[in-house]
């Protein structure tokens, strides 16, 4: 365990001289109305067909093939936000790889303006409008190391339009997860643990530093009525300082909290903080069929809805 402490360490470090700051903020807006609805601190869970996004290694607590559908006015209209993935587990004892799962997420807008001068005039003009867009195609695979610990990794290629110009880039994701007790799940989850690089049409790149995500989950049951609680942070080393809520040096921290009621597991009610943020929402599952609602609140840009809706295959 120390010997891969130390070999993540390092490659942090190593990685963080010839990363781009924010580079990677787009694919960080997390996806699902169930998340969001508890302030994005899904690490640890509760899991859906979104877990290949959140924590591969949350694969495995999924049963049959799960299908979901998600769209967000993120910030008024300002982004246009849509993910789709799909899970299927395996339940096979003798399987290395025990559930596996494939997303796409697109995160983007339009109303940029690219400009000329005229000199005629002796000003600058609007020559045309672009859009703009990152685009994700990932897939995920889960395994189990005796009973309770479980891992994951998600592979990811990153499409990037700028309107001007376009690039390409792959990069890992790995997660692991320990269920401590019945009530108590530990979660991990390193993102662009590769570091991966965009590279760009006009010779250049840019690469993601990675981030570390611990989370928690609580569990508990009162007769009909089950009650989860969950928690999680994002730890960047990109020097970020006052963009963050919490930092020292190049190390930062944001947080996510949020909990969740449900009834019979058929109707859900959940709050949550984003980074601060205020989220709220609400969840309904009935004959396999899922669907989620969620809002977040911003005091600097309009607030954000999303809904999703998934559907479980037996």
């Amino acid at each position: 365990m120390k010997t891969i402490l130390v070999l993540i360490l390092t490659i942090l470090l190593a990685t963080s001289a010839f990363s781009a700051k924010y580079a990677g903020e787009s694919f960080s807006l997390g996806v699902g109305g169930r998340a969001l609805a508890m302030g994005g601190a899904a690490v640890a869970g509760p899991f859906d067909a979104t877990t290949g996004y959140w924590n591969p290694a949350g694969l495995n607590y999924l049963s049959g093939q799960n299908i979901t559908a998600m769209h967000a006015e993120t910030f008024g209209s300002l982004l246009n936000h849509d993910f789709i993935g799909y899970t299927s587990n395996r339940n096979k004892e003798n399987s290395a790889i025990k559930a596996y799962g494939f997303y796409f997420y697109y995160l983007g807008g339009g109303g940029i303006n690219i400009t000329g001068w005229d000199a005629a005039r002796n000003r600058p003009v609007i020559i045309r409008e672009v859009t703009h867009g990152d685009y994700l195609f990932a897939g995920s695979v889960s395994g189990k190391i005796r009973n309770k610990f479980d891992f994951g990794v998600t592979a990811r290629i990153i499409y990037r339009d700028l309107g001007i110009s376009k690039g390409y880039g792959f990069t890992v994701d790995a997660g692991a997860l320990y269920q401590l007790s019945n009530k108590f799940r530990l979660g991990l989850m390193i993102t662009d643990l590769t570091s991966g690089y965009i590279r760009f049409t006009q010779k250049y790149s840019e690469s993601i530093l990675p981030t570390v995500k611990p989370g928690v989950l609580y569990k508990h049951n009162i007769k009909d009525f089950t009650l989860r609680v969950a928690l999680s942070g994002d730890i960047k080393f990109e020097g970020i300082k006052y963009a963050s809520q919490f930092w020292v040096g190049d190390i930062s921290l944001d947080t996510h909290f949020g909990g969740e009621v449900s009834y019979k597991e058929l109707i859900f009610g959940r709050l949550g903080s984003d980074i601060g943020n205020f989220t709220a929402g609400v969840g309904l599952n009935i004959n396999r069929i899922k669907v989620d609602l969620a809002y977040l609140h911003n005091s600097d840009l309009d607030a954000t809805f999303r809904v999703s809706a998934g559907y479980l295959f037996k």
